[in-house]
């Protein structure tokens, strides 16, 4: 949502939820207390957004420009398909290792359980050769010009190279795509993201890794 919201030049401000544990103030804005949340308060009653592809599409109809579902409506299937996909097969990765390396952590709930760790970080490594394949043929995961399926999809691995569970060398053509988006001054702000407790790896911030 915030690289959407960035490379659509929105004027937002970025509220955190504690992590792993209840939080007041995002309950009262989604009672699922799940994230992401987008709360407009354009309207004059601070409307309340959420689901990741239903923020993006509100995102595209209040600011169709730069388009982030881009051509006809064939192309933008495609791009949401693709997206949902992305969802779908990076979502449980993710979740996997942050319960391992993050919440297990930061609960004193023992060792990470590195089998677990192996699968996610194979798994993660297949997907972005995919992903590099794809873009290495369009330039982008969709075709010709960044979507959302390649925010969806990078977001995902951001918060997989935070916790150092990408083995990047394996799949060039990918890190290739991810380093592309990470130079963009949308993704930017997100690298100075930490999370208490926990420091992500030397490359984490580097635009040229």
């Amino acid at each position: 949502m915030r690289l959407a919201l960035g490379e659509k030049r929105a004027v937002f401000h970025v509220r955190e939820a504690l992590p792993f544990e209840a939080d007041a103030g995002l309950l009262a804005v989604a009672s699922d207390g799940m994230t992401p949340v987008l709360v407009d308060d354009s309207w004059g009653h601070g409307a309340t957004i959420s689901e990741a592809l239903a923020i993006f599409e509100y995102l595209e109809d209040l600011l169709p420009t730069p388009p982030l579902l881009p051509g006809g409506p064939l192309e933008r299937a495609a791009v949401r398909a693709l997206t949902i996909r992305a969802i779908r097969t990076l979502g449980p990765i993710v979740e996997n290792v942050v319960h391992e390396k993050a919440r297990k952590a930061l609960a004193r709930g023992g060792a990470p359980d590195t089998a677990v760790l192996r699968q996610a970080t194979l798994a993660a490594s297949q997907t972005l050769d995919q992903i590099g394949r794809a873009a290495e043929a369009e330039g982008w995961i969709g075709g010709k010009k960044l979507s959302i399926a390649d925010m969806v999809a990078a977001a995902h691995f951001s918060v997989l190279d935070y916790l150092d569970a990408v083995s990047w060398s394996s799949a060039p053509a990918g890190k290739d795509w991810y380093a592309r988006l990470k130079q963009r001054p949308a993704f930017r702000p997100l690298l100075g993201d930490l999370l208490a407790g926990l420091s992500p790896p030397p490359h984490y911030g580097d635009l040229d890794f």
